[in-house]
């Protein structure tokens, strides 16, 4: 269906735009111009454009805040969302209520298409990277060579035009998380290119948001960032990375800082030994004890010998991604991805303890390669801590590979016959000094190919999906787990425990 088009004479005649817009939208909206506004400027109840704006920038606009007014929840709650992610979701809302108007009116395609750049715009700085976001929102067919473009184009195209909006955010909230992980500096003087589109004052209530409140990962998650605990390094060790487009070992390329949350890893408890009514060694205490309750004619204890000790059945790392991107919501809940990711590790960490395992909960995150956190929470064959793991910090970003390596390090000083490390991530490995897409990925593949090479068993559990598809050439489709699948826990324990 062909948009009502207005000739250059009319579309400079507020009546005639008021008609535009209610042809469009469906419904009664003044439009009205201000000579001061640099863009323009949507509410529920009127549209105000730019007195200087060029006629077919009239008609855009017009088609864009129809696409709202049909399509966008007004005054959404910006609370505990900071400008940048506001931003990105913003941005996101554009693209997606312009292809839906698209879609029913495929002519109004061409007056978006006239505001957007054709060329993919230079540079790595925020306000450059959300310029290039509209273009390939707009074009599923544009070419970015920037992987965070990249990677918001696959994801916005992967989903249907009438998927619901929250599948949208949740997009444009992982993309914030990575510009965080990036270090992309938000840009005070960021507006959208495309001079078509408004100031989204019609999207978001600004009246709840205040400096004090949550960062913009943590938007809708009942859990928060728990404070940077000051811990020092417990050691320092180097690692190497394997640069795949290279074809190149890097040796000595990171440095991983072991911290942990105690003054010293905690040690395992010395339990006394197991006595029963039959074994090969006489406990002498017991065996007093029994002597004297049965002189003075009381009942007595006749487990008198120590029994076998249970063999360990298994060494168990369990590795926490402590990443700022983990502070996602998970699913359709208000729980992040890293509660909900603590919750597993800590149930799964006491079934196998129980079945004789020796558990260990870890976690890292990275700041560039010269600062790879790698925090001991749990120490093999310790009780499993929920309020460690709680305290865990989760912040900065994903040296996937790196924190592998360490955790290798660490089972190979196990005893027993089987040790497995079991990752907890939602599959987006970045870093501040990595550019390349997939690199780090390529690298983590090289460390999980090393641990398969000294027998111990690498499994990964992931949140949803995307991160099944960002993991699977890591570690193998067979060998990947969904965090919410009810079987996992069961399918796990026989995994790492050999059965």
């Amino acid at each position: 269906m062909r948009p009502p088009a207005l000739c250059e004479r009319e579309q400079g005649r507020p009546e005639m735009l008021c008609l535009l817009l209610r042809a469009l939208a469906g419904r009664d909206t003044p439009v009205a111009e201000h000579a001061g506004l640099a863009q323009p400027v949507l509410a529920p109840t009127q549209l105000l454009l730019p007195a200087s704006a060029a006629p077919a920038e009239r008609q855009a606009a017009i088609a864009h805040a129809a696409a709202h007014l049909l399509h966008s929840r007004a005054g959404q709650d910006a609370r505990g969302r900071k400008p940048l992610a506001l931003a990105v979701l913003s941005a996101v809302e554009d693209a997606r209520v312009e292809r839906l108007l698209v879609a029913a009116l495929p002519g109004v395609r061409r007056w978006f298409a006239a505001g957007l750049p054709r060329e993919a715009p230079q540079g790595l700085g925020f306000t450059a990277l959300m310029n290039r976001l509209d273009r390939v929102l707009a074009d599923p067919q544009a070419r970015d060579g920037h992987h965070w473009v990249q990677r918001a184009q696959q994801a916005f195209w992967s989903l249907p035009a009438g998927a619901p909006a929250a599948d949208f955010a949740q997009c444009a909230l992982v993309l914030a998380n990575m510009l965080g992980q990036m270090r992309v500096p938000f840009d005070t003087a960021y507006r959208p290119q495309a001079a078509y589109r408004d100031d989204h004052s019609y999207l978001w209530d600004h009246g709840r948001c205040t400096d004090a409140e949550p960062l913009p990962a943590q938007a809708g998650a009942a859990v928060q960032a728990p404070a940077a605990p000051t811990a020092a390094v417990l050691r320092e060790l180097p690692y190497g990375e394997w640069h795949a487009r290279a074809g190149l070992w890097r040796p000595d390329w990171c440095r991983v800082q072991e911290r942990t949350l105690h003054a010293r890893p905690p040690a395992p408890p010395r339990a006394r030994p197991a006595l029963g009514t039959e074994g090969e060694t006489l406990d002498l205490q017991a065996a007093v004890a029994a002597l004297v309750d049965r002189r003075r004619a009381q009942a007595w204890d006749t487990r008198l010998f120590h029994r076998p000790a249970r063999a360990t059945r298994a060494s168990v790392l369990l590795l926490l991604d402590l990443s700022q991107s983990t502070l996602a919501p998970w699913g359709a809940g208000r729980q992040t991805v890293q509660a909900a990711q603590q919750q597993a590790a800590l149930r799964l960490a006491r079934q196998l303890a129980a079945q004789g395992a020796r558990v260990a909960v870890h976690g890292f995150s990275s700041n560039g390669r010269a600062a790879v956190a790698y925090w001991r929470a749990v120490a093999f064959g310790a009780p499993c801590d929920a309020q460690a793991l709680a305290a865990l910090p989760v912040r900065h970003s994903t040296r996937l590979g790196a924190a592998l390596r360490h955790a290798h390090t660490l089972l190979a000083a196990e005893p027993g016959p089987r040790r497995s490390l079991l990752l907890f991530s939602d599959g987006q490995p970045w870093d501040i000094d990595v550019y390349e897409a997939g690199h780090l990925l390529h690298d983590a593949r090289h460390a999980v190919d090393a641990l398969r090479a000294a027998g111990v068993h690498a499994r990964c559990v992931t949140p949803d999906a995307s991160g099944w598809a960002e993991l699977c050439p890591v570690f193998g489709a067979a060998c990947l787990h969904l965090l919410g699948a009810v079987t996992t826990a069961e399918r796990l324990q026989r995994t790492v425990l050999g059965r």
